[in-house]
């Protein structure tokens, strides 16, 4: 009677073994206390004989020399007993020893060694397929980790390819304006500041830091990085011509070396009596290209590219510049007398 009043109130856990996890088999105590199956603790025992001296695994208290180990009987048998336990699968709880009671009958019971082992066996299922699942995703995630080195390898390896016909440089269109304070007296800017004109007639501009005072030009009020697209329409009776620019915000405003193209800071295609030149920091050079009085340029900031075009039915480059461009440029216009330069509506 005592030892069936002990089970009823002693937790499982005090009949498994810290080592194996399992009910005690062949159960033995140690000098601490602490019970193990004999195997397990021999086991145990036998990785500690190099250090002379032995230790319980769960409290760690050493033992010089190697205990002798006795099987428990006493033990044994309310193991033994706890194996005889009935489980009520159908309101899941434990009910007691073989004969299960009243209000049992009828229902799904087993031992309650076999529901612990069955219940071992689903979770022993359910953590093999969790560290399926888990290994199947670090391989998805490998996979996609892949897929991403590959594509920036082939987009460092092969640059996004330049603009060939009108259609696609004008996905790049960029809609610019000019800047009424960098622009000097002698120039009129109109239809929502696109356009500028070159008149005797001086316009009351107030004095401003960014406005240029040696030559009629002027520069966009938008700053240009990424990859853009604009064209310049110039012309008007007796014009003379235009230079189509872009240039750094922190460009001279004011002397000879203002001018755009005859400095580092700035890049000019200049467009005079039916010929072209080209100018960046003081040097210029003569290219050629079909006369049109449009004219289209393509930027692409992060890789250096600067082109110019003759705009007709097609595009058709007139030169090309790579280079590294340190800050945002800006869209300038040079005009000469009589001429009116106007940054087009592509949308």
């Amino acid at each position: 009677h005592l030892l069936l009043c002990h089970m009823l109130v002693t937790p499982i856990s005090k009949f498994c073994c810290s080592v194996c996890l399992d009910l005690l088999k062949d159960p033995v105590a140690i000098p601490c206390g602490h019970s193990y199956c004999m195997n397990c603790i021999q086991s145990y025992w036998d990785t500690e004989d190099e250090k002379k001296t032995h230790s319980c695994p769960q409290c760690r208290q050493s033992f010089t020399p190697r205990p002798v180990l006795v099987k428990n009987t006493m033990l044994e048998d309310l193991v033994e007993d706890e194996g005889l336990k009935i489980f009520c699968r159908t309101d899941q709880q434990c009910t007691g020893y073989i004969c299960p009671v009243d209000e049992h009958k009828g229902h799904d019971t087993v031992s309650a060694a076999a529901e612990r082992t069955e219940r071992q066996r689903e979770l022993e299922g359910s953590r093999h397929n969790i560290q399926q699942r888990i290994q199947d995703r670090e391989e998805d995630v490998k996979l996609l980790q892949q897929e991403v080195v590959e594509k920036v390898d082939v987009l460092l390896s092969n640059p996004q390819a330049e603009p060939e016909t009108r259609a696609e440089f004008l996905r790049y269109s960029r809609e610019i304006t000019l800047d009424p304070n960098t622009a000097p007296k002698k120039l009129l800017l109109s239809e929502g500041n696109r356009k500028v004109t070159y008149i005797r007639e001086h316009q009351s501009y107030s004095d401003h830091p960014d406005r240029f005072t040696y030559w009629c030009q002027v520069l966009s009020r938008e700053s240009l990085t990424g990859r853009c697209y604009w064209e310049v329409e110039w012309g008007g009776r007796r014009a003379r011509g235009v230079d189509v620019a872009v240039a750094y915000k922190n460009i001279s405003r004011a002397g000879t070396e203002s001018h755009f193209g005859q400095n580092d800071k700035s890049w000019s295609l200049d467009c005079y009596n039916d010929s072209y030149f080209f100018y960046h920091n003081n040097v210029h050079t003569r290219v050629s290209g079909p006369r049109s009085s449009r004219v289209g340029v393509y930027l692409d900031h992060s890789a250096g590219i600067l082109s110019f075009y003759s705009v007709s039915e097609t595009n058709t480059l007139i030169h090309r510049v790579e280079t590294t461009f340190t800050q945002p440029l800006y869209a300038g216009l040079l005009v000469a007398y009589r001429t009116t330069a106007e940054f087009c509506n592509l949308k």
